[in-house]
């Protein structure tokens, strides 16, 4: 029917509702199960650590995410976040907006709820956070979840806790399925040392902030080149292109050292390295890079991201840092803080590029029931009833399917086996993994299935 085409009833028919929604994943069965898998593998490795979960709301006071000048945007670009408007049947005249990070809320509950806790303030939060992206790509979405795992004191927090944070986030990715990662650490005070050494301050010079980020994926040169094409003098540039080449805490001292800068950045490196060295830390795993600066303005010291080795180009896969100053701009408290995130869309990504959903797609302890034939329900609840009592997931399928309907049911189910059951109760159990089939019966079932872990 042609769009000017009238309806029997005389009425123009309606164009087609516009029902994308770009940016905000939506995701199949199968990939919600294998997302869910990581996230629990990465709440056991923060657990194992002795962190403990944490919930804030998703949506925010602006005022509290927008706190000391929008200090806590990427670039202290206010529009960052999505606002949320109130319903006039409920309206509190509080302007808000959904949370782009986990950090900010975090310290908003700690300022809310601080009687009731106990510090420091082991926590970690799994949740979905939003972020208004112009441009979402495969790694950047409007929509996505968040690991975030957080120490937080009350007026003071000894940096063995920044050593802590790289101890649990690598304790989180043991069992993840990256082929290798390293986590690379540097802090804010070096650079501002050596900027204040030059007569420049860093607050003022994002330009700088952003090159210098910029430092691990090119030559020297290149970093030299870019920091004086942005007006930056050739003596301050070189001296850049020093500490961002730079491997060793010797070089990055001798360096601040011969400017007369302070070295107080120097020695909280070191005390972290040394630190998550003796809490087990691989030392090849924990690396100094000195371009790290991180993008939000709230970091105040050590920082971090995480990379999968040989996949740079990806981008980290984890970042964060220290936070002295982020309660002040709340309620006026001190509360220091030290904490790392891992974006789960780009993990997820990586994880994808390895293999790794295929290989961890397959659930143990799982069966679909499904009938052959007509007439056979009462056979498939019989057989599912007995298979749930005995511990196993089941599925149920009360229609009949042919053999490719059960493939691609057992395939979108990821599950171990499939018990098809045809007329008079005939029972096979075919296994997934192996292909092989075994014949059995309604009341011999669960025979032919792995063994049930209850």
């Amino acid at each position: 029917m042609g769009s000017n085409q009238s309806v029997p009833n005389g009425e123009t028919p309606r164009p087609p509702l516009d029902i994308s929604m770009p940016g905000f994943p939506e995701s199949l069965p199968s990939d919600v199960m294998f997302e869910q898998e990581t996230i629990r593998i990465i709440k056991d490795g923060f657990e194992r650590s002795g962190f403990r979960p944490l919930d804030t709301a998703a949506i925010q006071r602006q005022e509290v995410l927008v706190a000391g000048g929008a200090q806590y945007l990427d670039g202290g670009i206010p529009e960052f976040a999505f606002s949320v408007t109130e319903p006039p049947e409920s309206y509190t005249g509080a302007n808000l907006a959904l949370r782009y990070d986990l950090t900010v809320p975090v310290s908003r509950f700690i300022a809310e709820h601080s009687d009731k806790l106990a510090f420091p303030l082991h926590s970690y939060q799994i949740n979905k956070v939003w972020r208004a992206e112009q441009m979402p790509t495969a790694t950047h979405w409007r929509e996505f979840y968040q690991c975030d795992v957080d120490v937080i004191g009350r007026d003071e927090l000894s940096l063995l806790y920044d050593a802590e944070i790289a101890c649990a986030l690598n304790s989180a990715f043991q069992n993840i399925g990256v082929d290798g990662f390293t986590v690379r650490i540097s802090n804010r005070k070096v650079l501002a040392a050596l900027l204040d050494s030059h007569g420049v301050r860093v607050h003022r010079a994002r330009s700088i902030v952003q090159i210098v980020d910029k430092g691990n994926k090119q030559e020297f040169d290149e970093t030299v080149e870019q920091l004086t094409a942005a007006g930056i003098p050739a003596a301050v540039a070189a001296d850049l292109g020093r500490l961002v080449g730079a491997s060793t805490l010797e070089e990055v001292r001798a360096l601040l050292k011969l400017r007369g800068a302070d070295t107080t950045g120097v020695e909280e490196l070191d005390t972290v390295l040394r630190a998550a060295a003796d809490l087990g830390m691989p030392e090849d795993r924990l690396v100094l890079d000195c371009s790290i600066t991180r993008g939000h303005d709230y970091y105040t010291g050590t920082v971090f991201e995480t990379f999968a080795t040989g996949r740079e180009h990806w981008g980290a896969i984890g970042a964060g840092g220290r936070y002295e100053d982020l309660l002040k701009h709340v309620n006026g408290g001190n509360y220091p803080g030290v904490g790392m995130s891992v974006g789960l869309a780009r993990l997820m990504g990586l994880l994808r590029e390895d293999g790794v959903a295929a290989e961890r797609g397959l659930r143990e302890n799982s069966v679909v029931v499904l009938p052959r034939a007509a007439g056979t329900a009462e056979a498939v609840v019989q057989a599912v009833r007995k298979l749930r009592d005995s511990g196993y997931e089941t599925r149920a399928i009360f229609d009949p399917v042919d053999e490719a309907g059960a493939k691609e049911i057992a395939a979108e189910s990821k599950v171990a086996a499939v018990v098809e059951i045809g007329l008079g109760g005939e029972t096979t159990v075919y296994d997934v993994a192996s292909g092989s089939r075994t014949s059995s019966t309604l009341e011999g079932l669960p025979a032919g299935l792995r063994p049930a872990s209850n």
